[in-house]
């Protein structure tokens, strides 16, 4: 197993930054792209394939940093026992704070009004005071839950209950993308959590690979399989339409060319339901990533994982500062305001990203030598 030092795993700090650096490619285009309001770059008689690629490939962020927000739990309860409780609680209340307060800031500009979002942050601060709970249980019962809720929670998917009663807002909040009313508040919940639910207690139950019971080998090939199979399953559920999205996917014959026609009729096959995250959406993209888990421990730091490991050691530190410089963006280049074009948008991602990187190696040092600083622990 490759540590850096005791708490800390590598391959799970590369893991993370890879995804938080993937995370800001989305972001920089949110807030930059001239139509990212106004259609869906996954709308086959709009998109073209790089605009849909480049918003698929960030599908992989959110199901994966909650997994590995599970996996760092069972870690962190290996050392810390019952602490793990108060941790996972503590810090879930203030994701979901900051989500409602500063992060809806940045993303919006606007602090005083009664219309808040419901987004990625609050998806995991919600999951982690689940977990804060959850995890008292046997771990067997954990594990089960969390399969359960992955691979059958589809089956609710015909169920939409009227959001104008108590029951069925507590559902919206649960397993329905849409908005909601609370009194003179108005939530529109964009990940909803069920399904996350799920991910977190996978990710607590595959943080046993990490003990002293499993060899490196042993884990890498556990990782690989697990990685393997889900990939598989995926292709097979999906190439049948029988289950796990209700977003089927179909062949496209429209496209002029039999070149055009095969690259959209791929497309359309990867393009599964993110709100709220469907069965094929997990094996999809949790399945590649539990393969590279394995092979980043395998192969172990160099020059170029090192580079997401220094990002991946302190991923809030970096989520803060990547919406501040965004707002910035937007709000000193007045030339921007109506939005830009792709190739812009990466350009400000790579800049971005780059920028930061230092910041973060920083704060990542600075954060080991002050253990006693109790506060850094929550950035």
């Amino acid at each position: 197993m490759t540590l850096e030092k005791p708490n800390r795993i590598t391959s799970i700090d590369f893991l993370r930054g890879l995804i938080m650096v993937v995370m800001a490619l989305d972001h920089s285009r949110d807030f930059l792209h001239f139509d990212a309001w106004i259609h869906s770059p996954t709308d086959f008689t709009y998109t073209t394939p790089i605009l849909f690629l480049t918003r698929v490939v960030t599908h992989y962020c959110a199901p994966n940093f909650i997994l590995l927000a599970g996996l760092s739990a069972y870690l962190y309860g290996q050392k810390a026992g019952s602490n793990l409780t108060k941790f996972l609680f503590t810090r879930g209340l203030w994701l979901i704070i900051l989500e409602f307060t500063l992060f809806k800031y940045l993303w919006t500009g606007a602090y005083f009004n009664n219309n808040f979002t419901a987004l990625v942050i609050y998806a995991i601060g919600i999951t982690m005071i689940f977990l804060a709970v959850w995890h008292k249980l046997p771990y067997r019962i954990v594990l089960a839950t969390g399969l359960l809720i992955v691979f059958l929670h589809n089956f609710t998917d015909p169920y939409k209950l009227s959001p104008d009663t108590m029951l069925g807002k507590f559902w919206s909040l649960l397993h329905v993308m849409r908005p909601i009313g609370l009194g003179p508040i108005h939530v529109f919940v964009l990940y909803p959590v069920l399904p996350y639910f799920g991910l977190i207690c996978l990710g607590y139950c595959l943080g046993k690979l990490y003990t002293p019971a499993f060899t490196a080998e042993r884990r890498q090939r556990a990782l690989l399989l697990m990685g393997a199979g889900s990939i598989v399953l995926f292709i097979a559920l999906r190439a049948f339409n029988t289950y796990g999205d209700a977003n089927h996917w179909a062949p496209i014959t429209w496209m002029g060319s039999t070149a055009s026609n095969l690259l959209y009729s791929t497309l359309s096959f990867i393009n599964t339901t993110k709100y709220p995250c469907s069965l094929l959406y997990i094996l999809m993209t949790v399945g590649p990533a539990l393969i590279l888990l394995s092979l980043a421990e395998r192969f172990g730091p160099n020059p170029i994982s090192s580079f997401f490991i220094n990002i991946g050691r302190v991923p809030m530190f970096y989520y803060i500062l990547h919406l501040v410089m965004f707002r910035l963006i937007v709000t000193i280049m007045p030339s921007w305001h109506n939005g830009v074009h792709l190739v812009t948008v990466y350009f400000a991602w790579a800049f971005v990203v780059l920028v930061l990187y230092y910041p973060c190696v920083w704060y990542s040092k600075y954060k080991a030598a002050h253990p006693e600083k109790w506060y850094l622990s929550y950035i």
